[in-house]
């Protein structure tokens, strides 16, 4: 079956599941004349668009098939950092990898924030919400002035905020098996390589997880934004030759999608 959805069709599809499980086969039926009466159904399910601007529920879905938002950050004009190769090219072959495996499994609905243009973090969190998504993965490389500086991060939702704790679990797993890959893991003498990031004006601030300090400063507009649990990935370094050869190159980009999925899978499977 093609899985491949627009978002408003998938927002739609999450809500009717989700009316489905709590209220059974009566509620379904008044659902189904309501929808039949609009003329959605055939939209919904047919050659059509849904036409109607989706229910948007907060609460992720916790049965299958779980709606996946995978997120490339930049895009369009912006093509993040460029390096020994271009961040924007790092993202989008990650993405993509990610897309088709998560595709592939009949348990996940991945639907992809940005195609070819460059909305900002609020409209891509924006739509993730409209998706339905059960979980959102940020995908970005990273750069430095210095040449040395290698390695993976992942920054989590903060602590205090409302899916701190299944954040970090996620970021957890995707940090765990960056490890059991060979790559170098960054932070503190702990290297855990979570992170939490905070805006004070225009001044970025980035602490390692064992500053657990509850801020009210704002992190990334995209974990900031999404109404669900989620991550944002730092892959590589695109100022680093051995990260690029690693982390950047189709094979290495594949690698890390096959981990993400892998961690995607893991954390569901707890849930």
């Amino acid at each position: 079956m093609d899985k491949t959805y627009t978002l408003s069709q998938v927002g739609f599809k999450h809500v009717i599941v989700q009316i489905i499980s709590m209220a059974g086969v009566s509620l379904l039926l008044a659902v189904s004349m309501v929808l039949n009466s609009q003329g959605l159904l055939e939209s919904l399910y047919g050659t059509g668009l849904c036409s109607v601007s989706p229910v948007i529920i907060p609460v992720y879905s916790q049965q299958p098939p779980y709606v996946i938002a995978v997120d490339p950050g930049h895009g369009g004009m912006d093509t993040g950092a460029l390096a020994i190769v271009p961040e924007i090219q790092v993202i989008d072959t990650t993405a993509q990898a990610l897309y088709q495996l998560l595709d592939s499994d009949p348990d996940f609905i991945p639907v992809m924030t940005r195609t070819a243009s460059d909305p900002e973090s609020g409209r891509r969190a924006q739509l993730a919400n409209e998706g339905g998504a059960s979980l959102l993965i940020s995908l970005h490389a990273n750069s430095d002035s210095h040449s040395s500086s290698k390695g993976f991060e992942c920054f989590a939702q903060p602590p205090g905020r409302t899916f701190h704790q299944q954040s970090f679990r996620l970021a957890q797993l995707i940090v765990a098996g960056m490890a059991d890959a060979g790559h170098t893991i960054r932070g503190d003498e702990q290297k855990t390589g979570i992170k939490y990031a905070y805006y004070y004006g225009d001044e970025k601030r980035i602490v390692d997880s064992s500053n657990d300090k509850i801020r009210s400063r704002k992190t990334f507009g995209i974990l900031e934004k999404a109404n669900c649990p989620r991550v944002l990935v730092e892959q590589c370094f695109i100022t680093n030759q051995p990260d690029v050869n690693n982390w950047a190159s189709e094979t290495g980009c594949h690698t890390a999608a096959q981990i993400y999925y892998q961690a995607i899978k893991a954390y569901f499977s707890e849930i």
